[in-house]
């Protein structure tokens, strides 16, 4: 079977990271790949028939999710300036960076999905051209397409990572970057200096010291995927598995975590793996600051979390026995 062959050097081991909020272009060009084909029923088969009703019903979101199934189609390659490498925040951020692209290689990687002909052939030209109204047209359907089909999901796609990568953090603290390299499941083999992972193409990529950067993402179906430019920020998104998908989404035989700490808790303690204020505590699990301050207290003196107080707010963390009973709990 072909393989991605990712070569570390003993620099690369120190900028190595795992990204633990949801990429949002990713999620986007990933959740777009996946309405184009009918796997991951057990997945996304609900998922797929919600958009599609609700498309029917809106022409806004139509128009919205032809222009991105156009521009990342679901084939052996899409375009890496819809996933921008930086650690972004928020739609309109990601969406500027998207076409903040410098002319020349936009021109090139949209030339590489441009067909000979077709409507398709013309807007994408015009898109690879740099031309306003094409880039308008594609700068509002990735804000309707993530309003529409990604936003309403976020405290699922947010659930689903942050159980789903407990694992990997634990081996991260206990052994470093290559026991994470080691831990990312089916499809990937840590040999060092080497990572191999299946692929549809045989590639090398040598990080030549830059490290590489982990996304877990929700919609990712088949296998990792890296960016195609070598010369780009070393990037790697890699799929969560099935199972965290259908646990946070409420679809699985039974919540553990939440029969043992209650349902507020088990969600609190899910929603700090990458660290959260008490604010967004609040607004993630839909409940009062007051309540969640009583919640985190109880989550504290049991073990599972810490408390960083800086001038104003509380900074809440998961500790290495909250790591581990959440990876229990699943």
């Amino acid at each position: 079977m072909p393989q991605l062959r990712i070569h570390f050097t003993d620099r690369d081991f120190a900028r190595t990271r795992l990204r633990l909020k949801p990429d949002l272009m990713w999620e986007i060009v990933s959740s777009a790949q996946v309405l184009q084909h009918k796997d991951g029923d057990l997945s996304f088969g609900a998922w797929r028939r919600s958009v599609r009703e609700l498309a029917a019903r809106d022409p806004e979101l139509r128009t919205a999710l032809h222009t991105v199934v156009t521009v990342a189609p679901h084939a052996a390659y899409f375009p890496d300036l819809l996933t921008p490498p930086e650690e972004l925040c928020g739609i309109d951020q990601c969406v500027d960076a998207v076409l903040s692209t410098e002319p020349d290689r936009l021109r090139a990687e949209i030339d590489l999905i441009r067909p000979a002909s077709g409507p398709e052939s013309s807007w994408l030209d015009d898109l690879a051209r740099g031309r306003s109204p094409a880039l308008q047209q594609l700068r509002e359907a990735l804000r309707v397409y993530f309003r529409s089909v990604i936003a309403p999901h976020l405290p699922t796609i947010e659930e689903g990572l942050c159980s789903d990568v407990a694992p990997w953090i634990q081996r991260y603290l206990h052994d470093g970057p290559e026991g994470l390299l080691a831990a990312l499941g089916p499809g990937t083999r840590w040999d060092p200096p080497v990572l191999f992972v299946d692929y549809p193409v045989d590639r090398d990529l040598h990080l030549d010291g830059r490290g590489l950067v982990l996304i877990p993402c929700y919609f990712v179906l088949y296998h990792p995927v890296a960016l195609a430019d070598p010369q780009l920020p070393p990037t790697l998104a890699f799929p969560i598995r099935t199972e965290s998908r259908l646990l946070a989404a409420g679809r699985a035989g039974g919540d553990h975590l939440a029969a043992l700490l209650g349902s507020t808790r088990a969600s609190i303690l899910r929603s700090v793996v990458g660290g959260s204020t008490t604010t967004r505590l609040a607004k993630l699990v839909g409940v009062a600051p007051a309540t969640v301050s009583h919640h985190t207290g109880v989550l504290r003196e049991a073990g599972l979390i810490a408390t960083e107080r800086e001038e104003n707010f509380a900074r809440h963390l998961i500790t290495p026995l909250g790591l581990r009973v959440l990876a229990a709990g699943r």
